[in-house]
């Protein structure tokens, strides 16, 4: 049993030793280091159109204020002249306008957060790729001694219920407060 167990030991050894000059440290090295440099250019890529989309919203978001303004412009000039005819309608746009802006304010939270979760796993990449480079060097010099790594956030439109009747009925007594308070 002794020799059988012996020479078990004796083949495993070989074979391990064989399969290590196989492997070829400087090889696999090389290709974890391109590795890391894809997946590094994938983020890279995730991190620009994250901030392009950032970039599409803020500019959403002032057009959205911009006619938020207009219409409490429209909304003042309607109940100045008694209009709630009209004033129901510009309230309607005015509501619609405020809550695809509350939207978008969602959506620029959310895209600033998946930004920084971005850029803090380009960081971490970006110090695993100089340490595999660091390792990969002092491999290559030892050798030569030796021998000579998408929000949609359109989505979040679709979750907001419908302006009711009320809705817009409960913002035409605010508004006609608010005015007559300023008077």
């Amino acid at each position: 049993m002794a020799i059988i167990t012996r020479l078990s030991r004796l083949l495993r050894a070989d074979l391990n030793a064989m399969l290590d000059r196989l492997e070829a440290p400087e090889l696999v090295l090389a290709q974890a280091v391109r590795e890391m440099e894809q997946a590094q250019a994938l983020e890279q890529a995730r991190l620009r159109r994250l901030e392009q989309e950032a970039a599409r919203n803020e500019q959403r978001q002032a057009e959205i204020e911009q006619r938020l303004a207009q219409h409490q412009d429209a909304l003042e000039d309607c109940l100045a002249a008694g209009q709630d005819d009209l004033a129901r309608a510009v309230l309607r746009r005015k509501l619609e306008a405020e809550r695809a802006l509350a939207r978008l304010n969602q959506s620029a939270d959310e895209n600033n957060r998946a930004r920084t979760q971005c850029q803090a796993r380009l960081s971490e990449q970006d110090n695993r790729l100089n340490d595999l480079r660091a390792r990969a060097a002092v491999f290559e010099t030892d050798a030569s001694n030796i021998g000579g790594e998408d929000v949609d956030f359109a989505s979040a439109a679709s979750d907001s219920p419908p302006i009711r009747d009320a809705d817009i009925e409960i913002a035409l007594l605010q508004a006609k407060r608010q005015q007559e308070a300023a008077a």
